[in-house]
């Protein structure tokens, strides 16, 4: 997987009318099941290349020399799709319902809720609404982030610990809160490094 410089954004707010539509059949029977199988027994297994391997083979796609750290939770594993050189740290909840797309060389801090979908509250089925979340190049969430479906984290953009993300986040912008808002904005010079952190045991 390669980093997407040059491709044209989507306007802010655009992900909110992109709907998913409800798996069914043999893909969903695979995909239930491999997510339950990994979040209740694979997750834990103090090794990288086994759980990441066990991902792989049930739908996920994760580029080179990223990391999922243990006691990460995942649902739809075959709608996840990660970059190369990300860290994903403990005990995250990437929530794949809607599909859920993170570029390369980004910085999931522990405790990270990554939500693909919500209720609508006033429908009388409580029915299910799955949106796509995207988490561009070089972003960070810090620890205990959570990140609504439907919204898109610009690149090099940061989320400090502990705000809830229910809009766009513009590329570079550094926001925090509840709900997030912009602080101040990140030097995009600074957006040149490559993560490579998988350690033992981890």
């Amino acid at each position: 997987m390669t980093q997407k410089q040059n491709a044209a954004p989507r306007p802010l707010g655009a992900l909110r009318n992109e709907f998913t539509p409800e798996l069914r059949g043999l893909p969903k029977i695979r995909s239930h099941l491999g997510a339950a199988f990994y979040n209740m027994a694979v997750t834990f297994i103090p090794f990288h290349a086994v759980r990441q391997t066990f991902l792989r083979i049930v739908g996920m796609k994760i580029g080179q020399r990223s990391a999922l750290f243990r006691g990460t939770l995942v649902i739809r594993p075959d709608q996840i799709k990660i970059g190369e050189n990300c860290i994903i740290g403990f005990n995250c909840f990437l929530g794949g319902e809607g599909k859920l797309e993170i570029g390369c060389n980004v910085n999931i801090s522990s405790y990270c809720v990554l939500l693909g979908g919500y209720h609508d509250m006033d429908d009388p089925t409580f029915r299910s609404i799955m949106n796509p979340v995207i988490i561009e190049d070089y972003a960070w969430l810090a620890t205990r982030v959570t990140v609504a479906g439907g919204v898109r984290i610009g690149r090099g953009a940061v989320v400090l610990a502990g705000a809830v993300v229910t809009r766009d986040v513009p590329p570079y912008h550094v926001v925090g809160g509840v709900p997030a808002r912009k602080i101040k904005e990140r030097k995009p010079e600074a957006c040149a490094y490559e993560l490579d952190y998988q350690p033992w045991f981890f």
